[in-house]
């Protein structure tokens, strides 16, 4: 996408690093914030909102005629504010979703009696981890759908091959986020709930002692 996409430079590519050193500096100074203010569930499905669409947007508003010209710096500028809100929801998804995590460890202990965060740790990381590859897998049939040249081959990169990796990196990759955003509204633990599990775990530990 920026090799042959945006056409930026390797200089210019790597100003965009920009965009994790500031959203992932924002995100982790206000998520505790945010979960004083608002159930952690919200919080949840709309920063992986947030995360999708502002993921996409740049290559959506070019796709539009709305983004500034290929390789010029004001394009820089241009995906690395939309880039940092992006990562800035990501950020906060990912500190969300693992505190999270811990909550669903105290919710089983108290329906099974088992307490096994290594379980529920261990097998985030492995799906995270599958879904990496499943996404390079994903990523290469469907360059190969838009018959984008492979390297070495010497075809030609038309206009429309552009136009359709645009499409791939934008509407089709925010649809995966926004299918990501619906499961997880499936989470409903709130800060009241979690407050009767863990009285309920504390009642439970008392009368064993």
């Amino acid at each position: 996408m920026y090799t042959f996409y945006w056409k930026l430079s390797p200089i210019q590519t790597g100003w965009l690093i920009l965009t994790n050193v500031f959203g992932y500096a924002i995100g982790f100074l206000i998520t505790a914030r945010l979960h004083m203010l608002f159930e952690k569930p919200v919080i949840i499905v709309i920063s992986a909102i947030v995360l999708s669409f502002f993921w996409s947007l740049a290559v959506i508003l070019s796709l539009f005629g709305l983004a500034p010209d290929a390789a010029s710096w004001d394009l820089v500028i241009f995906i690395i504010i939309l880039g940092s809100v992006s990562a800035t929801a990501g950020s906060i998804l990912n500190i969300s979703v693992m505190s999270a995590l811990a909550d669903v460890c105290d919710e089983h202990e108290l329906l099974t009696g088992y307490r096994q965060e290594g379980i529920f740790y261990s097998a985030r990381s492995f799906f995270a981890k599958a879904s990496s590859g499943l996404g390079a897998m994903v990523a290469g049939i469907a360059l190969d759908v838009i018959n984008f040249p492979t390297y070495g081959s010497g075809e030609e990169i038309t206009e429309s091959m552009l136009f359709n990796l645009g499409l791939l990196d934008g509407p089709f990759a925010m649809v995966w986020g926004l299918i990501a955003a619906f499961f997880y509204s499936g989470y409903k633990i709130t800060r009241k709930y979690h407050a009767d599990i863990r009285d309920n775990l504390n009642q439970k530990k008392l009368y064993n002692s």
